[in-house]
């Protein structure tokens, strides 16, 4: 197995938080020592859009399994909300953000 797989094994946890986190470091000691300011600047650009684009994606896939663990347990909102810790505000705004990306496909 390679050593790229190895992250993805188990529950992502603070190992992969920890993988990204030393990977953006590098990325931002290599930018900001850069000596085209400009392209650093444009490269930063892109990462920081890339990032959020991943944040977007890993939020839509919490909101996903939310959805996934009301339906396969029968639970209420009330439920759902107990069960993730989070207020039933939360735990509808999840249900909804998963909903409408379902139905936009």
């Amino acid at each position: 197995m390679s050593e790229g797989n190895d992250i993805l094994q188990g529950p992502p946890s603070g190992s992969v938080i920890a993988a990204i986190q030393q990977i953006c470091d590098r990325a931002k000691s290599e930018l900001e020592s850069a000596s085209d300011l400009q392209e650093a600047f444009d490269s930063v650009t892109q990462l920081a859009t890339g990032l959020r684009d991943i944040a977007d994606d890993v939020a839509l896939t919490r909101a996903k399994v939310a959805a996934q663990i009301r339906e396969a347990e029968n639970l209420s909102l009330e439920g759902l909300a107990q069960k993730l810790g989070m207020s039933k505000q939360r735990a509808f705004q999840l249900l909804k953000a998963a909903s409408q990306k379902e139905t936009q496909k």
